[in-house]
């Protein structure tokens, strides 16, 4: 799992499939909010696995997001962006695995059983402190989703068809860290990935950012999944009018 971020992304699809299905203006800078609690006053997912935002409530045709390649950690961060719906059209995942490499940017599709697609985007191939936007469009004309992701230090781009089909829906947008397993809470909050310039659109073409004209939601990963569990990771404040955020590794 951990080699390839085929295998990243697609094990990602269990949990974030589930939130994302179960889910149906400014703030100060990114900095640690207090561990154990949550940021934003926006109602919250829990997740075993996952920090960030989703946006819900309207029909998203569009998700993206910025970040720079930090170095690799143990713990492999994967920083995603999601476009979910019923059973039937989600989710799809493009994403972005520290360190760098061939294989740190790639793609994937379905929910368990896992294996239902995804492959990495070599060309992209960026490098620790590269800037690298990644993004899910879904044409409805034609009904595919293309998930793309560009690394704007060296202008490397890669496009591919992820799935969908004429019709479907997708009502829920996400942008978010995951980690394949939790780790024992730093002696601080750490931060393991800085979210910028994030943006939503809607099926009538309305665009945001996270906040939207549409319902927003804080996921956070406890140790059980559930808010009694403790805070594993969480979401900074957004800030920028709500289109960056850091995920943070949170301390006890």
């Amino acid at each position: 799992m951990r080699r390839h971020m085929v295998r990243v992304l697609l094990a990602a699809a269990a949990t974030a499939g589930a939130l994302l299905t179960a889910g149906l203006a400014g703030a100060p800078a990114a900095g640690a909010a207090p561990s154990g609690t949550h940021t934003g006053g926006y109602p919250v997912f829990y997740t075993s696995s996952q920090g960030g935002y989703t946006a819900t409530g309207r029909w998203f045709r569009f998700v993206a997001t910025t970040v720079t390649m930090p170095p690799k950690s143990p713990l492999y961060p994967t920083a995603l962006v999601v476009l979910n719906g019923p059973g039937y059209a989600g989710p799809l995942y493009v994403g972005v695995r520290s360190g760098g490499g061939p294989t740190s940017v790639g793609w994937s599709a379905g929910v368990p059983p896992f294996g239902m697609g995804g492959a990495a985007f070599t060309k992209v191939n960026p490098k620790v402190g590269d800037t690298v936007r990644i993004a899910l469009y879904y044409d409805r004309s034609g009904g595919n989703v293309t998930g793309t992701a560009t690394d704007l230090t060296t202008g490397a781009t890669q496009s591919a068809v992820v799935g969908g089909k004429k019709g479907w829906v997708y009502n829920a947008a996400e942008v978010a860290c995951w980690l394949p397993k939790n780790p024992s809470p730093p002696a601080k909050d750490l931060r393991l990935w800085q979210f910028n310039d994030s943006a939503v659109t809607t099926y009538t073409g309305t665009h945001g950012t996270i906040t939207g004209p549409w319902a927003t939601n804080e996921v956070i990963d406890t140790t059980n999944g559930t808010s009694s569990g403790r805070v594993v990771m969480s979401p900074s404040f957004l800030f920028n009018n709500g289109a960056s955020f850091g995920a943070w590794l949170r301390a006890k």
